[in-house]
């Protein structure tokens, strides 16, 4: 579908007019927009517009409002991306029309306006489903009957009273519903927060609409239902209105003994986003500030609900997932393709087994005995790093590799702020 998508929006550039034809320079820098979206070199993407910013033309404005939209800069998003649709309406319909569709239905689903995020997916579905994948296609339909089941649900809120440092055990911290107080962890690679069944039907929580499949990050499919807490309660903290998964608890076969805490759910990313900045420490402590502090760098972005941080590399600009649910970092199938020969110069394949909520999964992996990386402002030196060489989900297709919570290890804090869009790391 890649090439599809740049091979579409070259062709209309070129067949605009004859005369918009002969002016085109050699180079056509709309060309490198296009290869920088459709690699997902979303930071590259941001500085190339900021090299045009005096072009008016329609097409740039898609590529601002997808900028706008993996920076967290939502409001200007819907309305650049809504602006490019109706400004293309009478257009013969392309991909680049479903990218924009896509686009707008994530910003939705980051807004909690659930009812347009069910309309953009089914948009998707009803004009391009002929054009996806069967896996792409079962998650456009799973993502419509999961937020079409929260249409008339209010958006989630946080409240935040004061500065809130929480002390955990195995990175795992109390959490009360209700007079109910039990543990849960957070995880930065997750897209939703999640319930057990078991504390589900103990709370009592309202859950909507029917059964919904979603995938994991090992490539398989788990079946769920969607739920609404209504208030929860973390430190100082109120959260009101989470949506989560609620999923059987034999998906999570040994949590207890893994963790030393009786966990019972998990804080996704749209939980931890609406927190706006947190700070994990290396002796335990997970802090919330009542209000977050300006950044300066923007080294962060999302792909959906993924964050999405750039690192270096021997001043290679690399972007990698930031998934504080993996214990290790790990380098994916593009990282290998990128250096192939330094990789199986001092590797050989073996079988390795990732683990993922309900089934774990045997893959082909090499081992790059040394990685030295700078990410969130620090140099990082890892050993013995598991390199994937099969793609088990679209991040790891798509992206370099992911940051584990391994990073911790090297630093005394880690930081994400959601609205500097930063990741750092002291």
């Amino acid at each position: 579908m890649k090439r599809v998508l740049a091979v579409a929006l070259v062709l209309s550039f070129s067949a605009a007019s004859p005369a918009v034809a002969a002016r085109q320079p050699a180079a056509n820098p709309v060309e490198r927009l296009v290869r920088l979206y459709e690699d997902r070199r979303y930071f590259e993407l941001r500085d190339a517009l900021a090299l045009i910013k005096d072009d008016p033309s329609i097409d740039v404005q898609f590529f601002r409002g997808a900028v706008d939209q993996v920076f967290n800069r939502l409001d200007s998003a819907v309305s650049r991306l809504r602006s490019y649709l109706l400004a293309t309406e009478k257009r013969p319909a392309r991909m680049m029309t479903k990218e924009a569709w896509a686009l707008l239905a994530d910003a939705f689903r980051r807004l909690g306006r659930y009812r347009e995020a069910t309309e953009a997916f089914r948009e998707i579905l009803d004009r391009f489903g002929h054009f996806l994948v069967k896996d792409e296609r079962a998650e456009c339909e799973s993502q419509i009957a999961l937020w079409s089941a929260l249409a008339d649900v209010p958006p989630q809120s946080v409240e935040i009273e004061a500065d809130t440092t929480i002390r955990m055990k195995n990175r795992h911290f109390a959490v009360s519903v209700g007079n109910r107080t039990f543990y849960a962890g957070y995880d930065t690679g997750s897209s939703m927060s999640v319930l057990y069944q078991s504390i589900a039907d103990e709370l009592a929580v309202m859950v909507y609409g029917p059964p919904v499949r979603i995938q994991t990050g090992t490539g398989t499919w788990v079946e769920g239902r969607t739920a609404v807490v209504p208030e929860m309660r973390l430190g100082s903290v109120i959260i009101r209105n989470a949506v989560f998964f609620v999923l059987p608890d034999k998906l999570f076969p040994s949590a207890s003994l893994r963790f030393g805490v009786d966990r019972r759910g998990l804080l996704g990313m749209p939980v931890l986003a609406a927190f706006k900045e947190f700070t994990e420490t290396k002796t335990g402590e997970l802090i919330i500030p009542a209000k977050p502090r300006p950044r300066p760098q923007e080294n962060m972005c999302f792909s959906g609900f993924m964050p999405v941080v750039e690192i270096l590399r021997r001043g290679a600009r690399l972007s990698f997932c930031l998934d504080t649910g993996s214990a290790k970092t790990f380098l994916c199938p593009p990282f290998l393709q990128r250096y192939y020969g330094e990789i199986t110069s001092e590797s050989s394949l073996r079988e390795s087994l990732i683990g993922g909520v309900g089934v774990s999964r045997r893959i082909r992996v090499r081992i790059l005995n040394e990685l030295m990386l700078q990410a969130g402002g620090k140099d990082i030196f890892l050993l013995n790093v598991f390199v994937h060489t099969e793609v088990t989900h679209a991040d790891t297709r798509d992206f370099y590799g992911t940051l584990g919570i391994d990073l911790l290890a090297q630093c005394a804090r880690m930081t994400c702020n959601f609205e500097s869009m930063s990741f750092i790391l002291e």
